[in-house]
Order: C-alpha cells, then sequence, then structure tokens
C-alpha cells in the first residue's frame, strides 16, 4: 500500500490523520503524500481513546 492509498484509507474510515502536527484533509493530501514519499524518517503513530478504539494517526518526523 503506498502513502497515498494508507492516509486515504485512514481518511475515508473516518481516522484524523496528522503529520507532524498538521491535520491531513482531502485539500493537501497530495502535499502530503510528496513529503513522506521524499522522506522516510516518519514514525506511525495509532491514537486510541478510553475504550482502546483507534481515532486517529500521527506521523512525526524522527529526529536524528
Amino acid at each position: 500500500m503506498t502513502n497515498h492509498d494508507e492516509l486515504s484509507y485512514y481518511l475515508s474510515r473516518g481516522l484524523a490523520v496528522r503529520v507532524d502536527g498538521v491535520t491531513i484533509n482531502s485539500c493537501n493530501l497530495e502535499h502530503v503524500d510528496l513529503i513522506l514519499k521524499e522522506d522516510d524518517s516518519y514514525m506511525k503513530e495509532f491514537i486510541e481513546n478510553r475504550e482502546g478504539e483507534i481515532f486517529a494517526v500521527d506521523y512525526q518526523k524522527i529526529r536524528e
């Protein structure tokens, strides 16, 4: 699954998706996909609510 497909999938499931704190939506999806393709130093974290259900996906740049 490509970054674009993965991001689109999360958005279609109603999950909040953020990259470095910026909320992703259909308007900026292509730009963010390009960033993730060019720089593979992002860590994906699934955020759960109190019931243990995933409600968000955060991508954070890994700093060296």
